[in-house]
């Protein structure tokens, strides 16, 4: 059962599953970031103490379908980005219009394959503005340009082997940040349904934004909490200026 185990004036902290915790999401949002997990069995096997198996990897889940419940909160022709799934497997369950393939290019190479000689140094994530009509999407209608245009190519170092210390698909801040500065203002709600360590939560608080975050994990849902509260305090004392 999920249940709220952090609440304040600037985020809402949900333990449980997604597919149970729309219930408890009490108001519309303005945006929605998220890292969910892809399916594929994760697991890394270069660490000395490897991080568990992560929840819903197995490839049971279905992630766009549940996404797509979500967008029932999310204001009309706002914008969603998740990472791990092209357009064409987001566009329908999510009603999305207007989608563009982003990459975040990591700058560090990761281990990959290493009977290759391409190591993976990118990863994908799909931008789309929120078009519930569908002949509306089927016009192209949803084209909605971010804020601030930008390239499609983001470029942000990924922590290194040694430096991840929370999550095994931990993201930076800094490229979280400029996601939610580029697709709300100040004052509006981010919701991530799959909020792992929290890194967007983190984001929001920082660029003045409140927070909605589930993580089914109790772990990353307590890691989360922490680094929300740490957050706040950064984000009370740039207003107290």
């Amino acid at each position: 059962m999920a249940e709220i185990v952090y609440q304040s004036e600037r985020a809402t902290i949900i333990h449980g599953d997604a597919a149970d915790a729309l219930e408890l999401v009490a108001e519309k949002v303005d945006m929605i970031a998220t890292d969910p997990p892809y399916g594929v069995k994760w697991q890394s096997g270069r660490r000395a103490s490897k991080f568990a198996k992560l929840a819903g990897d197995d490839g049971s889940l279905d992630v766009p379908a549940l996404l797509g419940v979500y967008t029932t909160v999310l204001r009309a022709r706002r914008h969603v980005y998740v990472f791990g799934y092209t357009t064409e497997q987001l566009s329908g369950p999510m009603r999305l219009g207007g989608t563009t393939d982003l990459v975040w290019d990591k700058e560090l190479i990761g281990p990959g394959d290493l009977t290759s000689p391409w190591a993976p140094q990118h990863e994908r994530l799909t931008f789309g503005v929120l078009t519930p009509s569908a002949a509306n999407r089927a016009s192209g209608d949803g084209r909605l340009a971010a804020r601030l245009r930008q390239g499609s190519v983001l470029r942000f170092p990924r922590p290194n082997s040694r430096g991840v210390k929370r999550h095994p698909t931990e993201k930076p801040v800094p490229l979280m940040r400029q996601l939610v500065e580029s697709s709300s203002t100040v004052g509006e709600t981010v919701l991530d349904p799959f909020a792992g360590s929290g890194s967007t939560g983190v984001a929001a608080v920082l660029e003045g934004r409140k927070f909605i975050g589930v993580e089914l994990d109790a772990t990353y849902a307590a890691t989360t909490v922490e680094r929300i509260k740490a957050a706040e305090k950064v984000a009370d004392a740039a207003e107290a200026l």
